[in-house]
């Protein structure tokens, strides 16, 4: 009976042993490398900021196309390519231009685009106005707001004399178009309004409609109705200024969509997932949010009951918290944001929480869908042309992995044991059956 029971656990450690074996070899783990490649990728000047309605945008909506399509993604609603209209910034032609004029129209002083004014890219339902010191309705500081017929344009001074920062594009701001000026600019125009000249100004951008794309693709589970896990991130940026210089948006969020892609392969060598896992690279979220809004309003009914985790700004080389970021009104207490945070706990991982509507997780939970964005909430560069692939950490991409990993077996692979602990499974299972054997070798 005894050598039955011996023969029993060794024929079950060699099965354990068999198995874990299996799930060791044939996961990929997310290879960080690759991912920081696919950034440089993505956030080189070839792409040109990947601004919504510019070749390079559709350019980007190809090559994350064509991944999905190598990794056999299926494509959602028939399609991989969702399609919705959008006003964008169109580049027109043109030379930038801030003046002071006289009386009789001839130019006083001109200034120097770039070193003492640029536009902010908020808005430019107008780019062109000239005023008088009548003309501002509003002024504090070093910035003021100028009322010309019905239409506003605010002039103001960014914090340290920066131009540099550039704002998201919200074709529904109150105001015609915003210009950021030095200090001294500001001092400058002050003067001349006073003593009766006008102001004049010119940017050649203006608001133009077009259509533009997410890139939608799923991995289909053993039970389709089941809801979703959604793992998502936006790959648009803000384009280049009026003098070419490019807005690269590496940590803001060519890194989050590189991550996605990463995820695809891992993913994929788990095996059959539970239920139907999304893969939603979403466009326009520099315009306020605009691609996810698009999709969860298409697609709500489907979605419900199911869990959003989107990436915007992972691999900051700063040594900062992960944020787990949830919508305006959660808390630590609302129930998926629970759950991750004691995911972060379990494994050690330093993370902080916020609780704003500054990333596609907005929609989701606008609607009552689970959702959270992880980030490395590193401000430092972004949105200005400093935003570079040499400053993404690979163990913060890393880091990230270890979380949403094990957030995807458990809600899409019924925690499988075999995936979680495979390694040291296999480990321990190889060593109960060397042991084993000797046991029987020396009863024989």
């Amino acid at each position: 009976m005894k050598n039955f029971m011996l023969h029993l656990l060794l024929a079950l450690l060699c099965l354990v042993c068999s198995l874990s074996f299996q799930y060791c070899y044939f996961i990929t783990p997310l290879d960080s490398a690759q991912v920081k490649h696919n950034i440089s990728y993505l956030s080189s000047d070839s792409f040109r900021g990947r601004l919504p309605g510019t070749l390079e945008n559709y350019q980007a909506v190809t090559f994350i196309k064509n991944y999905f399509e190598s990794q056999h993604l299926k494509p959602y609603k028939d399609s991989y390519l969702e399609k919705f209209s959008v006003l964008y910034p169109k580049r027109i032609e043109g030379t930038p231009y801030l003046r002071i004029m006289d009386q009789n129209g001839f130019i006083v002083k001109q200034y120097k685009y770039g070193t003492d004014y640029k536009e902010d890219m908020l808005n430019f339902r107008d780019n062109k106005i000239s005023f008088k010191k009548s003309d501002i309705l509003l002024e504090k500081g070093n910035a003021f707001q100028v009322h010309n017929g019905n239409k506003y344009f605010i002039f103001y001074n960014p914090e340290d004399d920066n131009l540099n920062f550039r704002s998201s594009f919200m074709a529904n701001s109150s105001q015609s178009m915003y210009i950021m000026i030095q200090k001294q600019t500001a001092r400058d125009i002050k003067k001349y309004i006073d003593s009766g000249y006008e102001v004049s100004c010119f940017i050649p951008f203006e608001n133009k409609l077009t259509s533009i794309y997410n890139v939608i693709g799923y991995i289909k589970g053993k039970d389709p109705n089941l809801p979703p896990l959604v793992l998502s991130a936006h790959f648009d940026h803000l384009g280049t200024d009026l003098s070419g210089k490019v807005y690269r948006g590496s940590l803001d969020n060519a890194s989050g969509t590189s991550f996605l892609l990463g995820l695809v392969k891992y993913i994929n060598s788990l095996g059959k997932p539970d239920r139907n896992i999304i893969i939603a690279s979403f466009n326009a979220e520099e315009f306020g949010c605009l691609g996810s809004k698009e999709f969860v309003q298409k697609y709500s009914k489907e979605l419900k009951g199911g869990r959003v985790i989107n990436f915007d700004m992972i691999g900051s080389n700063k040594k900062i918290p992960l944020t787990i970021m949830g919508g305006r009104w959660d808390t630590k207490n609302s129930g998926f944001i629970y759950e991750i945070a004691d995911l972060c706990l379990e494994n050690k991982v330093n993370f902080k929480y916020i609780f704003q509507n500054s990333s596609d997780h907005e929609y989701f939970r606008a609607y009552a869908i689970d959702a959270v964005t992880l980030s490395d909430e590193d401000m430092s560069k972004i949105h200005t042309p400093e935003d570079k692939e040499q400053y993404i950490d690979t163990a913060s991409i890393d880091r990230c992995f270890n979380i949403v990993s094990k957030e995807i077996i458990n809600y899409s692979f019924h925690n499988n044991f075999f995936v979680l602990y495979c390694g040291r499974l296999f480990i321990l299972s190889s060593i109960g059956i060397i042991l084993m054997l000797r046991s029987i070798g020396k009863r024989f």
